[in-house]
């Protein structure tokens, strides 16, 4: 714990140091030099061996995209929670995660992803999930809100400081005050459904506060040729200066979730557009193939059941409320 400090603390010196540099492209590869430099595996080394390879084109999207998030987004926000999902997530706590693995002879994978309503899924059951996952070595939640208290949930997620949490808003009602309560710590990106009825306006609202945020969309089939011509995704990734993530729904057959999630890796590759394209569940796979080793996406509904990429969990017990969070991966989750 004492040398993850001293290196959360040498990183946040260095990326203060590297957002003031002149002009984006110089910070742009300052970061990616960094990541290199404080990347946990060969893996995680090689990604940005990639990306440092990518941008030695000066036309690049991406710089763009850097130019944006840079100009609109509050400094401390990218820094902490960069940090927290960077370091905190893909260093040292997969350094605890890869640990226990050996241990226990199971995968645990590097992002989990959970709802909250404030009913089954409540403050408690959420807030347990957290304390295992941070002991686990999980640092980065994907949190679907589907109602509840904003007070509350706002609370657990200032408690976990430490942690990267992308915050997929649904329908709430983001206000300037709400906004402010969810990111006190500025350890939360806020993710805007393409769905909302005010989602254009909720994106420049968000933008205008300098909020750390993104664009996401679920789809289903009879979306998936839309998102697969670009159109879709190119229409909604005009309000993101950062991500769009697409979520697929329950019928979206394995071969739909592949196409996209190559289409996704396509225009991530070209550096097409000045945002980064996610197929969530395609890429999660390979996001915990690559930090923690196990090829999976896990994920916990309303009632607590837990959800892999084949679906929901056929056995009850598979749960939250019945099992710890560890034996669940040893029940589920084998090492590849």
């Amino acid at each position: 714990m004492k040398n993850a400090s001293v290196g959360r603390h040498m990183l946040q010196a260095t990326l203060t140091s590297a957002l003031r540099d002149d002009g984006p492209k110089r910070s742009f590869r300052n970061l990616v030099e960094l990541g290199e430099k404080f990347s946990a595996g060969r893996r995680q080394r090689a990604f940005f061996t990639d990306i440092r390879e990518m941008l030695r084109k000066d036309s690049s999207a991406y710089y763009l995209l850097w130019e944006r998030v840079v100009h609109d987004t509050d400094q401390d926000c990218l820094k902490t929670f960069g940090i927290n999902v960077g370091y905190n997530g893909c260093t040292a706590g997969v350094r605890t995660l890869r640990a226990l693995e050996r241990l226990h002879r199971c995968g645990i994978p590097s992002i989990l992803g959970t709802c909250y309503n404030g009913a089954e899924m409540d403050g408690k059951t959420l807030e347990d999930l957290l304390r295992q996952g941070e002991k686990l070595g999980i640092f980065t939640y994907i949190v679907d809100y589907r109602g509840g208290d904003l007070d509350v949930l706002a609370g657990i997620l200032a408690a976990h400081k430490d942690a990267g949490i992308i915050l997929l808003t649904g329908d709430s009602a983001l206000t300037p005050q709400a906004v402010t309560l969810l990111t006190v710590r500025k350890n939360v990106m806020l993710a805007v459904s393409a769905g909302r009825p005010d989602f254009s306006e909720t994106c420049e609202a968000l933008r205008g506060a300098h909020a750390l945020c993104c664009v996401y969309a679920d789809y289903d089939e009879a979306r998936a040729a839309d998102i697969l011509s670009g159109e879709y995704v190119e229409r909604i990734g005009a309000y993101s200066d950062t991500f769009v993530l697409l979520l697929p729904g329950e019928d979206v057959t394995p071969e739909t979730g592949a196409a996209i999630g190559a289409f996704a890796a396509s225009v991530r590759r070209e550096q097409r557009w000045p945002f980064i394209l996610m197929e969530l569940r395609e890429d999660l796979v390979g996001i915990n193939r690559s930090v923690s080793r196990c090829a999976c996406v896990v994920r916990f509904d309303e009632d607590g059941r837990l959800v892999t990429r084949h679906g929901r969990a056929a056995d009850p017990a598979l749960n939250l409320r019945t099992l710890p969070l560890l034996e669940i991966f040893k029940k589920t989750i084998p090492l590849e």
